[in-house]
């Protein structure tokens, strides 16, 4: 880790089907780019503080995890319920076996908290099902992060937004001068004047498509929010085929004088 340094790891930087997507022969998905190929979005941090944090678990968090042989995580964020983002929970659990496992802590926004709750009753609601009699159930418990307010969490220092995201909502996450703005289809001017003082180091943007798109930022839009926001650098994450790497490389590299640009699989960034 650089000294003094945040690190962020971007695990996935795929939409919810992944690329290359199951059926499809298009150029992106046929691509020999390593950068074109792309895992459901999630990221891993490693803080300056020693906390490892994970922000989503996708169905492919089994891969994410070995490939980058993350063997610890203090805790996890889940942005919102949808399946791309939570449906790799349960490869936690050999992180929380014993005899050096613990329960791990998952962060999330109350009403987030309840749809996990019944989505993954095995997990969260253990107590009140049948005894277990097979292999064991992810040692995981939920907690509620407070949204317009400063938490500590594991000795870290969180602020949260609520995004808009088609008929429901998704946590962005600020921590220090990083903003993760993933799976909304727009922020509000206030949200947007916030993320501005902030003078974030570096900002990761929701920019699925390069069409306009109901539930998701796309490129038009999101490289509005990037003047607006102002950030010294963004990288543009959950995109689909529509976004080829160097091509959406090369018109964030035309439209912006600081770095923007798409956000690969295992890429390593620093804040």
């Amino acid at each position: 880790m650089t000294k003094n340094k945040n690190k962020l790891t971007i695990l996935g930087s795929g939409t919810s089907t992944g690329i290359p997507m199951i059926g499809c022969k298009c150029s992106v998905c046929n691509s020999p780019l390593k950068e074109n190929h792309r895992l459901r979005s999630s990221i891993h941090l490693e803080t300056v503080k020693g906390s490892s944090i994970i922000v989503d678990t996708t169905p492919d968090l089994r891969h994410q995890l070995l490939r980058h042989e993350i063997n610890k995580v203090d805790l996890a964020f889940i942005t919102h319920d949808h399946a791309d983002h939570t449906h790799g929970i349960d490869d936690l659990r050999p992180l929380t076996f014993p005899p050096h496992g613990k329960s791990i802590p998952i962060y999330t926004y109350s009403e987030c908290a309840a749809q996990l709750t019944k989505k993954f009753s095995y997990i969260f609601k253990a107590h009140e099902q049948l005894p277990n009699i097979g292999g064991g159930i992810p040692r995981l418990h939920l907690q509620t992060v407070e949204i317009g307010t400063k938490n500590i969490i594991n000795g870290e220092e969180f602020e949260f937004l609520l995004l808009n995201h088609g008929h429901t909502q998704t946590l962005g996450i600020i921590h220090q001068k990083m903003a993760y703005i993933i799976d909304c289809h727009e922020l509000t001017d206030d949200q947007i004047n916030y993320l501005r003082d902030k003078e974030l180091d570096l900002l990761i943007l929701d920019c699925v498509t390069d069409r306009v798109h109901k539930t998701h930022l796309w490129q038009e839009r999101s490289f509005e929010y990037i003047s607006r926001i102002s950030p010294k650098e963004c990288g543009l994450i959950h995109m689909n085929h529509t976004l080829e790497h160097e091509q959406l490389k090369t018109d964030a590299k035309k439209a912006f004088s600081f770095p923007v640009y798409p956000t690969f699989d295992s890429q390593i960034l620093y804040y």
